[in-house]
């Protein structure tokens, strides 16, 4: 039934300017780059809220105990990509950057009515910048330029159970148990140019590369007092973990960058084993599902549903260490905290509802939700919010008894800090778009009666 799925990988592109551009984010050059959340188009549309949303058709990484919950029997793969364009200013300098990537891939399997087993990959940070400046010293322009680019990526393997599953209620646990891979660059120079605008200078190049094992873990619990509410508690925890990565620094002074043959190495790269102290996180979260009955008087009444969902999540990038051999260093970032909030209203919830007083539209799914972010990041002592808002859609597919689904969403925000006039300001909107499929029923399984 399925032919090759084609998805948009990384894409990073940048537009320059003499004194200060940025592609990504300026910020990720610190640490082991940008770690903000990369959330599906289904979660983004709310918010980002994640840690308590429990949909049987929905596919959620972000909490392992959801695996369970998916509709029996139903395999689902899921895949979502994203776009984003920022515009950053200071002091009067503007640039804008692109970032297009894959947002996550996975297939979850659920089995014996009460497990779920997850197959996922999804980013964990990037890197990406391009920061250029220069200074006139003794009549002499010198240039700077500072890259970055790269990204580590989490390969999951997942597996939830419902402990408790009750009429009214339902409590289920998971473990995401997690392989870091990838490789983060960055590249300095500094040079001058000659008479035939050549370069003269030197470039320090560094990168470090993933190879490590981490877990987090996830639990939920859904309260269901009657058929018209339904209550759901969710709660996520990653501990802090010592991650093996591998650092590599060169350098170089060279008479002409293009010219290879004129470079002249300073300081040969050696790979140093070392660890990254990954910060812990805890989140909480809840949902609120009001499922109105159906009015007995109304043959054409439909079935609406609406949905609350908020969660509040703290982050420990304060202990954030880097050690490679007899060299630690702590980039001083903040203890970070998220509050995101979001509403979803479905005016016909049953799906397979073929009613001639039911429109496809009615079936989709309409979400908006808002966010704020305590970053990791300061300038000058003051740490940076970022906030922002958020629209999203969901469209149902149904073949046979399987439901798929297609969530579309927007955002739109902002990240600043108040005061300080050294803070690159930075104004951005995205797009995300996510694809949840579930097989149908084959023919080749299907009994026959024979009378």
């Amino acid at each position: 039934m399925y032919s090759k799925l084609l998805v948009v990988l990384f894409v990073l592109s940048s537009v320059a300017l003499n004194a200060q551009v940025s592609t990504n984010s300026p910020y990720s050059s610190q640490g082991i780059g940008d770690a903000s959340f990369y959330g599906t188009a289904f979660m983004s549309g709310l918010g980002g809220a994640s840690t308590a949303l429990i949909d049987s058709s929905q596919v959620n990484l972000f909490n392992p105990s959801s695996y369970s919950h998916l509709a029996k029997q139903l395999p689902m793969f899921s895949v979502g990509i994203m776009h984003r364009r920022n515009r950053f200013s200071l002091n009067g300098i503007e640039t804008e950057g692109n970032y297009t990537g894959i947002t996550h891939m996975s297939l979850v399997i659920p089995f014996a009515d009460r497990f779920g087993l997850a197959f996922g990959l999804k980013p964990y940070s990037r890197r990406g910048y391009d920061v250029n400046n220069y200074e006139v010293i003794n009549g002499d322009s010198i240039f700077y330029d500072y890259e970055g680019s790269g990204e580590i990526q989490e390969f999951l393997l997942g597996f939830s159970a419902q402990i408790i599953k009750k009429r009214n209620h339902s409590f289920s646990i998971g473990v995401n148990g997690k392989h870091y891979f990838g490789r983060l660059d960055n590249t300095r120079k500094a040079y001058i140019k000659d008479n035939n605008f050549g370069e003269i200078g030197g470039m320090d190049q560094r990168f470090m590369r993933a190879r490590a094992l981490g877990f987090e873990i996830g639990a939920n619990y859904r309260f269901t007092p009657n058929k018209t509410n339904n209550f759901t508690l969710g709660l996520t925890y990653r501990p802090e973990q010592n991650l093996n990565f591998i650092q590599s620094e060169s350098r170089i002074f060279y008479t002409g960058f293009t010219n290879i043959s004129s470079y002249d190495t300073i300081v040969e790269p050696v790979n140093v084993d070392g660890e990254v102290t990954s910060p812990s996180r805890l989140s909480a979260g809840f949902t609120y599902e009001f499922l109105p009955i159906k009015d007995s008087s109304s043959r054409n009444s439909r079935l609406p549903k609406l949905l609350l969902t908020g969660e509040y999540t703290l982050e420990n990038w304060a202990n954030y260490r880097e050690s490679f051999g007899t060299t630690l260093s702590n980039p001083n970032f903040k203890n970070s905290s998220a509050l995101r909030v979001g509403v979803e209203y479905t005016p016909h919830r049953k799906v397979s509802d073929r009613s001639a007083y039911v429109n496809f539209y009615h079936k989709f799914s309409y979400r908006v939700g808002a966010y704020s972010v305590n970053t990791p990041y300061s300038v000058d002592g003051e740490q940076l919010v970022d906030q922002g808002v958020s629209f999203g859609i969901g469209i149902p597919i149904v073949i046979n008894r399987a439901i798929s689904t297609v969530n579309i969403s927007a955002n739109y925000g902002s990240q600043d800090g108040s005061g300080s006039p050294n803070v690159i300001k930075e104004n951005y909107y995205g797009f995300n778009l996510g694809i949840n499929i579930a097989p149908s029923y084959d023919r080749w399984f299907r009994k026959y009666k024979l009378d």
